[in-house]
């Protein structure tokens, strides 16, 4: 992936060759004689969570917007417009000088065409990426770069309507932002959710700005406040993402019973088994193990998709569980080495991902629900820590603490101040 902004297993930049797609049928865990995974089968059936449930799930959607993005702006264009994206955006917060602007106005006029064509796509009620998860770890998810590149448009046209004075026009932008975040967010896939928290991050840099601009009045507090609370409503659920994770665990093993896992192994794993002087024992040791593995990773699985329900508290009580009996196993033959060195790995920092994303969403919803004398009742506790987020009021300015030294000040307007229509 482009953007950098999750921490797990990346798929190769090519498309994935469908010979790959036959395991998502899982031939192997259907014929298995272990009775403990056949229940682990039949309940992710019943539950739609096999990697070809989850393919034919998003794939039958009729508003399917992949065929078309692809058609609106190859993928092989993306890489090069996203690392022209990168040396525009601002180092620090949401502050552009002279320059960085310039750039940041000619890249999105010239690329003017384009970007309303994937606003239009992306905007609609629904827009299902079709990713498919029959292909498992190797499925293309160039698509998810596009969409992280239209939210870099969208806040590059923020940043020129904020100089020009036309906050209405970068809360539009700040607004579609949301929405592309959303349309990430409602994948369930691990990749494109961690990805929509990457983008709900650089809007809220983008809110920042808008709020310490010196002609913000109420009218545009109130706007603010409307998206905000509305795209926090919407949140989707931290378990589908790990539900597709583990569809892509479940195609991971069929890959191993049919020989093939070199071809999952990224050049990192590669290097360290290697480095390790495992790597020509890793495929037969994996398959001669795999019921076992797969029957410990389902489990674990179960357990970590149940905790989202949970505090985050609790979810990280279980994942410390997992990782205990982990240590413990290691060097023993009850080690599941593929759900241990290859699966597991990056999940517990991919929940700490989600929570801080739901943190600061809230956050914002809270100061901008105070800054407008709205109820904001439902935001005072902070998602990370379970505790009330800590506020203050100097002035006209309200101020609520999003942790680790991040404050969001919002002002508040004066009483008598007319809203606009």
């Amino acid at each position: 992936m482009l953007a950098g902004g999750c921490t797990k297993r990346q798929a190769p930049d090519a498309p994935a060759p469908s010979s790959l797609e036959k395991y998502a049928e899982l031939p192997g865990l259907k014929s298995t004689a272990n009775a403990r995974l056949r229940d682990q089968l039949l309940r992710i059936t019943e539950d739609g969570g096999t990697p070809e449930q989850l393919s034919q799930s998003s794939l039958a959607e009729g508003d399917n917007v992949a065929v078309a993005l692809g058609e609106v702006l190859p993928p092989a264009k993306v890489k090069s417009l996203w690392e022209r994206s990168e040396k525009i955006w601002p180092p620090r917060g949401f502050e552009f000088d002279p320059i960085r602007l310039q750039k940041a106005i000619d890249f999105c006029r010239e690329h003017q065409a384009e970007r309303r064509k994937v606003r239009e796509l992306l905007t609609r009620p629904r827009c299902p990426l079709g990713i498919r998860f029959s292909a498992g770890f190797s499925a293309d998810l160039r698509v998810i770069d596009l969409v992280r590149l239209a939210a870099r448009w969208e806040a590059f046209q923020a940043a020129q309507s904020l100089a020009e004075n036309h906050l209405a026009a970068a809360i539009d932008a700040f607004s579609l932002m949301l929405r592309l975040a959303a349309c990430l967010a409602a994948e369930r896939h691990p990749v494109a959710r961690l990805e929509a928290a990457a983008v709900r991050s650089e809007a809220f840099r983008v809110a920042a700005a808008v709020v310490q601009h010196e002609k913000i009045a109420r009218r545009e507090l109130e706007r603010l406040h409307e998206a905000v609370c509305a795209h926090w409503d919407a949140w989707s659920s931290d378990a589908d993402a790990w539900i597709g994770d583990r569809a892509l665990g479940l195609h991971t093993y069929e890959m191993i019973r049919g020989g093939e896992l070199a071809r999952l192994l990224t050049m990192a794993e590669l290097e360290r088994f290697e480095h390790e002087g495992n790597l020509r024992e890793l495929a037969p040791a994996a398959l001669r193990t795999v019921d076992e593995d797969e029957l410990y990773y389902l489990e674990a699985m179960q357990k970590i998709i149940d905790s989202c329900r949970q505090s985050y508290a609790a979810r990280t009580a279980v994942l410390e569980t997992i990782e205990s009996d982990l240590r413990q196993k290691q060097d023993t033959p009850e080690f599941p080495l593929v759900a241990a060195r290859l699966l597991l790995p990056g999940i517990g920092q991919g929940h700490l991902i989600q929570v801080q994303d739901r943190a600061n969403c809230t956050a914002w919803a809270l100061a901008l629900a105070m800054a407008t004398g709205r109820d904001w009742s439902r935001y005072q506790l902070n998602p990370l820590t379970g505790k009330p987020y800590p506020t203050s009021q100097q002035g006209r300015w309200i101020g609520v603490a999003a942790g680790e030294g991040c404050s969001i000040q919002v002002p508040a307007p004066a009483e008598s101040e007319d809203p606009g229509p």
